[in-house]
């Protein structure tokens, strides 16, 4: 199959990125710290790289700070003696020298600086010492926002929140701030606590340094929902979309244009219903949680009823493992996914605790999970690998660093999180998240990483755009819809209900078919239920499509010259990204071809973006890897010339 030369506008020029990019460039103390936003289903920069960030969160906390900078949440002074803590802990983490690779820090806005209200918030009881919010529920602990404090929020924004994100920039680290506590175990659309989130998410973006430095300071919305109901109750699959639209669209309209990041239900565990019910606008991820024992995995084996058991760190293990977990976050193969909350170390003599879901887990060197990186976390670090699309933060510094050998050390002794107590215990330390993440992030760190000097392989885009068997096909963009071929037709390609499957073109430019006057689709077997080919100007599977009915067709033409949204709007035919099968039933599609044309009966060659040589005069090359290499160098080439495109070319 021949291979065209693909012009590409790099996106600093943001012509490309769209309305909602963020420009500001944050100069850290590791040099330029470059805007990300939300391409398809990656973090991207402004140079079209593909981002997948790994760090640690962390709490201004007294009591989860182990008092190592002070006892007292409730002054300026307090708040400045915790970001001279949390300035030498970014110092350690990102260390290189020392082995250290962290590049995002995920940053709990501590409610133990916020609850100074004198009063009880509307709705809530007290009684015999216990506290009960508006729907007559006991909360206590971080869920309790009883006396939650507006002003104390906007104060202690500006003297610790902010300054503790800005240190973090200054050391290269991009930044997600998680709202102060914990969901309640049940809340309502509508309700105290979506009014809670809305409040918090409204005082802090209209924070000037915020909204300046969006591209590097990420919010996500909340921490563990577990139960999740529609207003009056009701058990809806809008109801998690309808808590949080209103939410995200109050931010924008105080000029926050960053990444937002949705928590899901079950303790950030379930997101089967924004499949269906997501999540709209521009620079939207998902953050989840995962612990050993999530996912039908524990340390020993993987099992779910009806799809197996198996020992957890075999091929068959890992494998369904990474499939359940997909299972449950179906939005990954639209949106970027985080995992906001993960750690483990071996087991230890000494007392265990109940996680969230009410399981013992057994003692262990310090971290909340029980599990070994031999064991669970082979399958852990296989469905990273798989996906390509997943960042982290461990759910603590101190699953990653031994805080206070550093910190006794006068910051110069970074140690991995157990790696000492592991070894004097002969325990091989690689078994814990410490000494693994220590490896993980070194080798993560050399790749999908943001740089302007760097250029990634450039997707290959065949002369007919819609083949089946190119790499920008992709059969589980929502829902896994399995492909095949044979003589007879180039795709049966089995939808799930709901389910998308399609091309998605990488390139932030797209492709450009504005030369072209049809999109042909002929099909062995008209469809028996309701499916639709669906094309985008976007990337953003959410964004408003053009849509063509397939049931009951064997073959459509579709008039490129006459299509319009359902609002009316016109695709940009010069830059379409997303093109591809909706489903609305569990069915087969018998696919004979798709392709773009000019007469409406044989498929355009060349389809793409492609420079006039003498528009493009001299130019440096780079092989696909990134190195610089002579232009008489045979193979691929990716030049990047003076008005900032870069082309690839085969020579």
């Amino acid at each position: 199959m021949k291979k065209f030369r693909l012009l590409v506008i790099l996106s600093f020029l943001m012509t490309a990125i769209g309305a909602s990019a963020q420009t500001e460039v944050y100069q850290s103390l590791n040099g330029p710290l470059q805007p990300l936003h939300v391409d398809g289903n990656n973090l991207k920069d402004p140079f079209g790289n593909k981002v997948v960030l790994h760090g640690v969160m962390d709490t201004p906390s007294p009591y989860f700070n182990n008092n190592r900078w002070g006892n007292s949440c409730s002054s300026v002074q307090d708040a400045k003696k915790a970001v001279v803590y949390f300035d030498k802990l970014f110092t350690a983490i990102t260390d290189s020298t020392k082995g250290a690779y962290c590049n995002l820090f995920r940053l709990h806005l501590d409610p133990c600086w916020l609850g100074r209200s004198s009063t009880l918030a509307a709705g809530f009881t007290q009684k015999d010492g216990k506290t009960y919010d508006p729907h007559g529920n006991e909360v206590s602990g971080e869920a309790n926002i009883s006396k939650f404090s507006k002003s104390h929020l906007t104060a202690f924004l500006k003297n610790l929140y902010v300054p503790i994100a800005l240190k973090a920039l200054d050391h290269g680290l991009y930044v997600i701030m998680r709202p102060p506590g914990v969901f309640p175990g049940y809340v309502e659309v509508d309700d105290y606590y979506n009014d809670y989130i809305m409040t918090v998410w409204d005082i802090v973006t209209q924070n000037d340094s915020i909204k300046k430095y969006a591209g590097q300071i990420m919010i996500e919305l909340g921490n563990e929902p577990v139960t999740l109901r529609a207003k009056g109750g009701a058990e809806s699959e809008e109801a998690l979309h309808d808590f949080f639209q209103p939410v995200v669209e109050k931010m924008r309209s105080n000029g926050y244009e960053g990444v937002i990041w949705v928590p899901g239900t079950g303790w950030q565990g379930n997101y089967r219903n924004f499949a269906k019910y997501g999540i709209t606008g521009d620079n939207i991820g998902y953050a989840v949680h995962n612990y050993v024992g999530w996912y039908g995995g524990n340390d020993k084996q993987f099992s779910i009823w009806g799809a197996g058991t198996y020992p957890i760190n075999s091929a068959q293990g890992m494998e369904a493992y990474s499939e359940e977990f997909r299972a449950s976050c179906p939005i990954m193969g639209t949106n970027p996914i985080v995992i906001t909350e993960v750690d483990w170390s071996p087991e230890k003599e000494g007392t265990g605790h109940y996680n969230e879901h009410g399981d013992w887990v057994l003692s262990n060197y310090g971290t909340w999970a029980t599990g070994t990186t031999s064991g669970w976390g082979a399958a852990y670090k296989y469905t990273l690998d798989k996906f390509g699309n997943i960042s982290m933060t461990l759910s603590g510094t101190g699953c990653y660093i031994d805080i206070d050998s550093y910190i006794k050390n006068n910051r110069y002794n970074v140690v991995p999180a157990f790696k000492t107590a592991m070894e004097a215990n002969g325990l091989d330390p690689h078994d814990a998240s410490g000494v693994a993440c220590f490896e993980w992030y070194a080798d993560y760190f050399k790749r999908d990483y943001s740089a302007s000097e760097r250029y990634q392989p450039l997707q290959v885009v065949p002369e007919n755009p819609f083949e089946f068997d190119s790499e920008c096909y992709k059969h589980d963009i929502l829902y896994v819809n399995t492909t095949k071929s044979t003589s007879s037709y180039k795709a049966n390609i089995a939808m799930k209900s709901g389910g998308f499957a399609g091309w998605r073109f990488e390139e932030e430019e797209g492709i450009d078919i504005s030369g072209c006057k049809y999109i042909v689709i002929t099909l062995l077997r008209s469809p028996s239920a309701q499916v639709e080919f669906r094309l985008y100007d976007s990337a953003n599977y959410w964004d408003e499509p053009y849509v063509v009915q397939l049931k009951g067709k064997k073959e459509v033409k579709i008039d490129l010259e006459a299509i319009q949204t359902a609002s009316g709007k016109t695709l940009d035919l010069s830059r379409i990204r997303l093109a591809g099968f909706q489903s609305g039933a569990d069915q087969s599609l018998y696919i004979k071809d798709v392709f773009a044309s000019v007469d409406g009966e044989t498929p355009a060659t060349a389809i793409g973006s492609i420079a006039s040589d003498n528009a493009l005069q001299g130019g440096q090359h780079y092989s696909v890897g990134g190195q610089m290499i002579p232009a008489s160098q045979s193979g691929m080439h990716i030049i990047r010339y003076k008005d900032g495109s870069v082309r690839k070319v085969i020579k």
